[in-house]
């Protein structure tokens, strides 16, 4: 699973590079988000719901205007919640 949630961290991280339409706030504040997820995954402390959350509240505001993105974002927040951190 963690490979996995790797994997979609990675394509978040390619995805929020290419998309020149995204709000500069919204995409600082998903790359945030990642990067959060990213350097606490491996700490007994996490709260894989909490960090769930953040993400998919942080997509309401580009949910139409960017799907992939948005189902990248999704996967990730699926993962998170199944690791059950």
């Amino acid at each position: 699973m963690r490979t996995e949630l790797d994997a979609a961290l990675k394509q978040l991280q390619e995805a929020l590079e290419n998309i020149d339409q995204l709000d500069g706030q919204q995409a600082d504040q998903l790359r945030g988000a990642a990067k959060q997820i990213t350097e606490t995954l491996d700490h007994s402390d996490v709260d894989s719901a909490s960090l769930a959350k953040r993400l998919q509240e942080q997509t309401d505001a580009f949910q139409e205007s960017h799907p992939t993105l948005t189902d990248t974002v999704g996967r990730i927040a699926d993962i998170l919640q199944q690791m059950g951190i």
